[in-house]
């Protein structure tokens, strides 16, 4: 240990933690496509196997085997995390629908929990950071093509929805293989603009042009969805960038050119539909009126059962029971409530403050010691873009047994550990050459408080 309190060995550890994990990240990198672009629905045979299974089989086991992280300290995220799981077991005897939580709330949430345990233990360098942000919006990216270009060639809509008077408008969902509804494709949209926008069009001119292209095929995309929350979630994430960017003014006027021209072009419909989001006059005024009045009966479900909840995976079995409507709740936080009562639901809201703590802890050390040019910088303004967009998107949404929130998680802790890692390195090379002046001081003491 040298006098800065720096592994002078951390390179290595690092080399020897990517060598003992490496073919378990690769084996993540096939989990990820697997399962965002559905290959075991596509292939028969990758069904029949059960692919994916197969997968978080093999990749749990190299994990523990390589006891990678043996000896470290867990994070608060990872704790919450636990505790979340944990209690969902332990009040089992007490809940409404205890068989239910056992044979799909504990799976499904499990299921959507393992990408934090794979991102938390697999991407533990920049190099991967990058592989993983690459596949995942490579992969959403075509998930939104598909559907796109089978409606240009087919008419393919997939969804449908009531006008009022006895008619219905066709609306863009997944892809036939993609079991995604047109609210969850308007998500996966909104998903991958703070990335292409942070990360991938300022890594060169041609990634820059890919990306002015795909602007256009994504929100004409998001039009033909209807998906009023999408709408939204495009407008906080239009916010966060303006709210982030040195050229405001810029980026207002080329917005307000960007919306006349999309008001152009929108059909009857869309118009309407877009409309009703603040007119009471609208035709279809009287379908966001009633997902208002769902949230409060669906948190009048959640009173039902107030402290423990119904039990892990049954929000759509106290709707039913309790309102008489066979949905699950389209509030995250009347999902939480329902199924895991208030203690639950402060667990995660816990679970969400370290994962907030952890991107703006890693913002603020890349910004003092990386510069706001790095890719680890336009990662975290990505991902913070990202998370004020879903917080919104969760109060049309469900998302407790969701990957999204998980996946997330862990890379806010994968982030702040590589930017530890990164200024600690960089402090120990500086010291090697012993160019030791004013800014080359500031690293050392920034390398002790991240160690």
């Amino acid at each position: 240990m040298n006098p800065l309190g720096v592994d002078l060995n951390n390179k290595e550890r690092d080399g020897v933690i990517e060598k003992k994990t490496k073919v378990a990240f690769a084996l993540f990198l096939v989990y990820l496509v697997s399962f965002f672009l559905h290959l075991p629905s596509r292939i028969s045979i990758l069904g029949a196997i059960r692919l994916d299974f197969i997968l978080v089989g093999v990749i749990t086991f190299l994990i523990l085997s390589s006891q990678s992280k043996k000896g470290t300290r867990i994070d608060d995220a990872s704790k919450y995390l636990l505790a979340i799981l944990l209690y969902a077991i332990i009040t089992i005897p007490l809940v409404q629908w205890p068989g239910s939580v056992l044979n799909k709330g504990i799976i499904e949430f499990i299921k959507a929990a393992i990408f934090y345990f794979f991102t938390v233990n697999l991407v533990v360098s920049e190099r991967r950071l990058k592989a993983v942000i690459s596949f995942f919006v490579a992969c959403n990216v075509i998930r939104i093509l598909e559907p796109l270009l089978l409606n240009i060639t087919s008419g393919y809509l997939g969804s449908v929805t009531h006008l009022g008077g006895g008619e219905f408008a066709g609306r863009l969902s997944g892809a036939p293989s993609d079991i995604v509804n047109p609210n969850g494709l308007a998500f996966i949209i909104a998903t991958v603009f703070p990335f292409l926008h942070y990360v991938f069009a300022p890594s060169g001119k041609k990634a820059f042009f890919i990306y002015a292209l795909l602007i256009p095929v994504l929100l004409y995309a998001m039009g033909l969805t209807l998906s009023r929350s999408g709408i939204l979630a495009l407008g906080i994430i239009a916010f966060g960038i303006w709210v982030k960017s040195k050229y405001k003014f810029r980026l207002l006027m080329l917005g307000l050119v960007g919306l006349l021209v999309i008001g152009m072009n929108l059909n009857e419909i869309q118009k309407d539909r877009y409309l009703s989001l603040v007119s009471d006059d609208a035709r279809q005024s009287a379908s966001a009126e009633g997902r208002i009045d769902g949230w409060s009966a669906d948190f009048k479900v959640a009173m039902n059962r107030p402290i423990i909840g119904h039990g892990l995976g049954t929000s759509r079995e106290a709707n039913w029971n309790v309102r008489g409507k066979d949905q699950i709740s389209h509030i995250l936080w009347a999902e939480i409530w329902q199924e895991i009562g208030m203690i639950g639901l402060l667990i995660f809201v816990l679970y969400l403050k370290s994962m907030v703590k952890n991107f703006r802890e890693a913002a603020s050390l890349i910004k003092i010691s990386l510069g706001t040019n790095d890719f680890l910088f336009r990662c975290s303004q990505a991902m913070q873009v990202w998370l004020l967009m879903n917080l919104l998107f969760s109060l049309a949404s469900y998302g407790l047994k969701s990957y999204e929130w998980y996946f997330f998680g862990g890379l806010s802790v994968a982030l702040l550990n590589i930017t530890k890692d990164r200024i600690a390195n960089s402090s120990l090379g500086a010291e090697k050459d012993f160019s030791v002046g004013p800014k080359t001081n500031e690293k050392f003491i920034l390398a002790k408080k991240v160690r």
